[in-house]
């Protein structure tokens, strides 16, 4: 049996693993994924194989912040963090968190998404890192019903973005605690049923990817990700083979990838991640010590 610790650790190093795996084929169409997939073997705007993205960064900005406060979720310290992290210039930043980080005054992303409109404002940005959240609330999960969104709200307005953190910390929450793979789906899409954006979220768990195509326009919207994300772990998908599959679609891949695998970390523990691909990921070892920080904060062992 797979421990509480073990499954949130997991979901960690999954997210990490996911994001680099992704990364070499961001942005691409399905047909021009190669297969069968060289993992772990190419580079990343120029760094090397296992180099991992904004996914985890932003991820690791937020653990950090909770292991720095016992837990505690504290936006306006996740958001100093994400600002400093930019200020850093990072070799890549999506538009939509670059000009909500950067925006002075109350509600920044607030004032981006009134400004630039529903139309471009649903990107992936902020579901790309919430998974954390719900490793850290694994055993008091009602508390993400504010915390999720308050979480994408640092970056994200769309209220479509809102539905989809608190989705997949729901469903995070639900594996790390041993919850079946498909009850944790079901649970989670149920859950936020009357909010924005949920049948299309209920219907791409079954379908991106398949009846919908999740790599040309609009690659980056916020419920393709955790669609195809949710749709792996609910399939009963393993680690290895749910991650292969998502790159294998094509389009925003690094960021799928990054919460797929999250997810599946969460279902399988991190023992399924392969080491051959843990020998690669960049800052392993470092990862590895703030999960397991993270891991203990989430189950007091």
């Amino acid at each position: 049996m797979i421990e509480q610790r073990e499954r949130a650790i997991g979901s960690i190093l999954g997210l990490a693993i996911g994001d680099a795996l992704g990364a070499p084929f961001e942005f691409q169409r399905r047909e021009r994924i190669p297969s069968p997939l060289p993992a772990f073997e190419l580079t990343w705007l120029g760094y090397p194989p296992g180099t991992w993205t904004d996914d985890t960064a932003l991820a690791r900005n937020l653990w950090l912040s909770l292991i720095e406060h016992g837990g505690r979720f504290d936006a306006a310290d996740v958001r100093a963090r994400h600002v400093a992290w930019l200020e850093a210039r990072p070799p890549d930043v999506g538009n939509q968190t670059a000009l909500a980080l950067l925006e002075p005054g109350p509600e920044p992303a607030r004032k981006v998404f009134e400004r630039r409109g529903p139309e471009v404002s649903a990107g992936n940005g902020s579901v790309m890192y919430c998974a954390p959240l719900g490793v850290v609330r694994a055993n008091e999960p009602d508390r993400l019903f504010d915390e999720a969104p308050a979480l994408s709200r640092i970056t994200h307005w769309d209220e479509r973005c809102q539905t989809a953190c608190l989705a997949v910390t729901l469903a995070v929450a639900s594996l790390v605690t041993g919850s079946a793979p498909d009850g944790a789906v079901i649970g989670a899409v149920e859950a936020v049923a009357d909010r924005d954006g949920a049948e299309e979220l209920e219907y791409l768990v079954d379908e991106a990817g398949v009846g919908r195509q999740i790599d040309g326009p609009g690659q980056g919207y916020c419920l393709f990700t955790a669609g195809i994300a949710l749709q792996v772990v609910g399939h009963g998908l393993g680690f290895e083979q749910g991650l292969r599959h998502v790159v294998s679609v094509g389009g925003d891949t690094d960021t799928n990838a990054a919460v797929a695998g999250a997810l599946l970390g969460a279902a399988h523990g991190v023992d399924a991640i392969p080491a051959a691909w843990l020998d690669k990921l960049d800052e392993a070892a470092e990862l590895r010590g703030e999960a397991e920080r993270l891991a203990k904060l989430a189950t007091g062992a």
